[in-house]
């Protein structure tokens, strides 16, 4: 069978093994997938294969295949959970400093004050406080994701559950690309439903890309390398 012409997708390896080769449109690539594995991967109607990634190149599962929602939010929460002390230490730290000047957590107006005048509350000067804390935390953990991925291909969290993000040509993401992608995915929470759509968007996705992924050409994939080597980065 010839695909001269035939759009990219998963065809009949034409060395006769009985497995699949991926056809880019152009060239046959190196992807590959053995005899046994099309009885249990979805197809379509056509009988091509189905599965979310299939149109990149993507094993269905695997090594190389697209990570799993459920993988990329625990491995963004256990991101969280590694910068925590910090946000509790800075915390606590700034109102052992700040707390003494605040003034009452719920001020009165004396009646002998004749302009009738109220300090501001406490409270919100502790409001204040958490949110700087939070604020600053929040920079250093869009730096540690940015240094983390640019730098060895994952965050702490990716590599304990044995995911990264790569450009959608497989490279490594460059230094931009992995600002870029953390940037985006923490100013969206400050942009009202936008910060809870990101993240969910992946669920449906074809590519299980998060609206953060679209905008920088990026995917997640299972971990290829046992090392934790990083891949080499895109030319972007």
């Amino acid at each position: 069978m010839t695909h001269v012409n035939a759009p990219a997708s998963w065809y009949h390896d034409p060395d006769g093994s009985g497995g699949l080769r991926y056809w880019d449109g152009a060239v046959w690539t190196g992807h590959r997938l053995p005899p046994a594995f099309p009885r249990y991967a979805p197809h379509d109607a056509w009988g091509r294969p189905s599965w979310k990634g299939a149109q990149l190149g993507r094993p269905a599962v695997g090594p190389g295949a697209l990570a799993e929602p459920g993988h990329r939010l625990a491995a963004r929460l256990l991101d969280v959970l590694v910068v925590l002390p910090v946000f509790v230490v800075l915390l606590v730290i700034t109102l052992l400093i700040a707390a003494p000047h605040f003034g009452p957590i719920f001020p009165t107006v004396s009646t002998n004050q004749s302009n009738g005048t109220v300090p501001l509350p406490g409270f919100i000067w502790v409001y204040v406080t958490v949110f700087a804390s939070a604020l600053v935390t929040g920079l250093m953990l869009l730096g540690y994701e940015t240094v983390a991925v640019a730098k060895y291909g994952h965050t702490l969290g990716m590599a304990w559950l044995h995911i990264r993000p790569v450009h959608i040509s497989g490279a490594g993401l460059s230094w931009g690309r992995s600002f870029g992608r953390a940037a985006i995915y923490w100013l969206s929470w400050f942009v009202g439903w936008i910060g809870l759509l990101d993240p969910l968007w992946c669920l449906w996705d074809d590519r299980r890309q998060c609206l953060h992924d679209k905008v920088v050409d990026s995917i997640v994939i299972n971990d290829l390398a046992e090392d934790g080597a990083g891949g080499a980065s895109d030319p972007a």
